[in-house]
């Protein structure tokens, strides 16, 4: 089932749910759906999302 292409929570949770059904794991299944929630958001919306991104990434290195 394809994945959902939209910026919205709500369907950070539809495609996390198609993720888990086909068998990957919890947690590669949250990231792939909360990547393509940040690919296809618009707004202030993706500027939030991209600035948490950021800081959790610098926080790593």
């Amino acid at each position: 089932m394809p994945l959902d292409k939209s910026g919205s929570a709500q369907s950070v949770g539809t495609n996390y749910k198609a993720e888990v059904k086909s068998g990957k794991g919890k947690k590669q299944a949250l990231a792939i759906a909360l990547n393509t929630e940040r690919e296809y958001a618009k707004g202030s919306r993706k500027a939030k999302l991209e600035a948490t991104y950021d800081k959790y990434v610098k926080e790593k290195e």
